[in-house]
């Protein structure tokens, strides 16, 4: 097949929708389908800088895209029809309801369309502020978007109850989840040597939690979930990566917990010495894999790649009952799920975790079986079997 995919972010900018997309599209290289990917002419710029090899064709959407989006959105649709007229897309890709899911959504009169939502587009949250739909002009265009495509990807069941609150029927919706490379887990770190860089003792048990700071990360908790820890007398460092998590350095110094905290912004390829594009980084999987536990207390997500991520690193996890992290783990199988903003229980469920050595070898086990379904490859014959189903209810030729 000839597949386009049309987003609006992109490698180096690292979070889940970049780093899914960066990696469906080598998936897809892999099952010889070739694939070209739309950008805003500012992060086609951007990429291209990027020395490494690339088994895909990048392209600039126009310019102003953003601008152009909101006010003048026809001229983009142009643009885009036009590179279906030439190229002869047998399917597009998009990645985000607004802006990409919003000019791409009129190809569908011509070409399946399929959107993948990336969380902050179909979610909101009023007391966090969280999601571009609560613009009631964007939540208009999300219905329009959502209605005019050919078929949707939802990430969990979260999201495909976010979908069907808008009005989208349930035979419109395919789950197929996150993916992760279980190969490049099979890295091998040496804990003594990111313990020693970390300045953890070889008594102190390390934790971790990785993911950009955002108030639904629910990190503002954790210097609390540390008090109840050192009250049970555990001796821990817990280190906290992710771009921005430099704004809870504050808290950590008004509650004097700075031995017990590290925090440490985004750590990506850019930074490291590799000269292939995986990410997550090597850097970040030694992270991973000299770990002793991994915690993610978000309030609210749509998945949760770093959920997959530690898994694939043989962590123990402990995370909350929050959208999107319930539908990853299964409290009490491969991880355990505190109560969302409840400091006292992330506590107690580490509590439990470090205090019992067959829970915790039983949750890395159990985990270990779990994210075998979330290989890469797996995701993206999913896609590719969803690509064939589109083309055959329209009754189009496809490789």
């Amino acid at each position: 097949m000839k597949i386009a995919l049309l987003m609006y972010s992109f490698i180096p900018h690292m979070g889940g929708a970049q780093i899914f997309a960066y990696n469906l599209i080598n998936q897809l290289s892999l099952l010889n389908h070739e694939v070209h990917l739309y950008l805003p002419y500012k992060r086609y710029k951007q990429f291209i800088k990027i020395d490494g090899p690339n088994n895909f064709k990048v392209l600039p959407i126009l310019r102003y895209e953003y601008f152009l989006a909101r006010y003048w959105p026809a001229l983009l649709r142009i643009r885009l029809k036009l590179a279906q007229k030439i190229e002869k897309y047998d399917i597009w890709q998009a990645i985000g309801s607004y802006p990409a899911g919003w000019i791409g959504k009129n190809l569908s009169d011509h070409v399946p369309v399929i959107l993948r939502s990336h969380g902050s587009d179909i979610q909101k949250n009023t007391e966090m502020q969280y999601g571009i739909a609560l613009d009631p002009i964007i939540e208009k265009i999300i219905y329009k978007t959502l209605s005019k495509v050919t078929h949707l990807v939802a990430l969990t069941e979260t999201v495909t109850k976010c979908y069907e609150e808008y009005s989208v029927p349930n035979k419109k919706i395919t789950e197929i989840p996150n993916g992760v490379s279980l190969k490049r887990f099979n890295y091998r770190a040496n804990p003594k040597i990111i313990r020693k860089k970390y300045v953890l003792t070889d008594d102190q048990i390390f934790i971790l939690s990785v993911g950009r700071y955002h108030i639904k990360k629910g990190y503002e908790y954790i210097p609390s979930v540390c008090k109840y820890l050192k009250s049970n007398g555990i001796n821990f460092k817990w280190i906290i990566v992710g771009k921005g998590v430099s704004v809870l350095q504050s808290i950590v110094d008004k509650e004097y917990l700075n031995d017990s905290i590290s925090l440490v912004e985004e750590i990506d390829f850019a930074n490291d010495s590799q000269l292939i594009l995986d990410v997550p980084s090597n850097s970040l999987i030694e992270l991973y894999k000299s770990a002793d536990l991994f915690v993610m207390p978000s309030l609210l997500e749509t998945f949760g790649m770093v959920l997959i991520e530690a898994m694939a690193a043989g962590l123990p996890i402990v995370s909350t009952k929050a959208p999107g992290c319930r539908d990853v783990i299964i409290d009490g199988y491969n991880g355990v799920l505190a109560e969302p903003a409840n400091s006292k229980d992330i506590a107690d469920k580490i509590n439990s975790i470090i205090s019992s050595p067959d829970l915790r070898n039983s949750l890395i086990n159990n985990a270990k079986k779990s994210v075998n379904k979330y290989e890469w490859k797996t995701i993206a014959e999913k896609y590719e079997k969803l690509y064939h189903d589109c083309l055959d209810k329209l009754g189009q030729p496809h490789v």
